[in-house]
């Protein structure tokens, strides 16, 4: 009897392993279920001469070959519109979403990266800083290695649909006493909140002017961010954020934080595959 009521006892004791493992397994399919896994890819320049090559410029046959590769693994891209859209219960996820930015606002992007978009019927966030902009918008200035896109080009881009704009400062765009956007030591919130705020509108104003659309996006200059910054985005209206960490971002279904979002910085000097590897599989 004593031997009968061990066995029992350790069948007992099996069964109630199983099940936690199988609660835990459980649950633990629940949480990946109830994130969104989304890769974003960071590139900046594209050109064609070899001496420019380097951590943020590319070709144009490697931005190429990266959207064949998002295209083979079953990746279909999306903006940062569509996603707060998804959350308003208006769009439909992909079931494999990635995101494709440029920062910086280059002529390369609507020379090299715009045909290829249209190409492969990929869609792309890019990011502007409006006093380029304006200057290239007043000059006959389009060489491609240097140059920045004009408020005509950016017309034509986001009438196209796979070009979303994205606000990445009017004048804030330089490593020299404020860091990018960032606060200044000494600076009290009010003063940052005012320059902040400024700067920000005029490039709102003026993309809503040229293309009757305000973007939801901000791409901090640098990925540099301060946490004074953080309500001003959002008492402005952004949904969105973006910044420089490179990992995978998973989006909580039931909390979504859009803000601050990772990106991978597409380099020259690997291939396709080997920049891919630890992002798409």
């Amino acid at each position: 009897m004593i031997i009968k009521a061990k066995r029992l006892y350790l069948l007992i004791v099996s069964v109630f392993i199983l099940a936690s493992s199988f609660l835990i397994s459980a649950d633990s399919k629940k949480n990946t279920v109830d994130k969104i896994e989304l890769p974003i890819v960071m590139y900046h320049h594209i050109s064609k001469k070899s001496s420019a090559l380097g951590a943020y410029v590319i070709t144009p046959e490697q931005f190429e070959s990266d959207l064949k590769l998002i295209e083979e693994k079953g990746y279909e891209t999306i903006t940062s519109q569509n996603l707060v859209d998804y959350f308003d219960g208006k769009f439909e996820l992909p079931e494999k979403p990635i995101m494709i930015t440029f920062d910086d606002g280059y002529l390369s992007f609507y020379e090299y990266a715009y045909p290829l978009l249209k190409q492969y019927n990929m869609k792309a966030i890019f990011s502007i800083i409006g006093i380029y902009t304006d200057l290239y918008s007043d000059c006959d200035d389009r060489n491609v290695n240097y140059a920045h896109v004009t408020w005509d080009d950016i017309k034509e881009m986001s009438q196209s649909g796979l070009v979303e704009m994205a606000n990445h400062t009017y004048d804030l765009h330089a490593l020299n006493n404020r860091k990018g956007s960032i606060i200044k030591p000494g600076e009290s919130d009010d003063c940052y909140k005012m320059m902040l705020a400024s700067d920000l509108k005029t490039v709102q104003n003026k993309l809503n002017e040229v293309t009757r659309i305000t973007p939801i996006a901000f791409t901090y200059p640098f990925g540099r961010a301060c946490k004074q910054s953080y309500s001003i985005i959002e008492e402005m209206g952004f949904k969105v954020s973006f910044g420089c960490e490179e990992k995978i971002n998973y989006i909580d279904k039931e909390n979504p934080n859009l803000y601050k979002l990772k990106r991978f910085n597409r380099a020259h000097g690997k291939s396709s595959e080997s920049f891919f590897k630890n992002i798409l599989w």
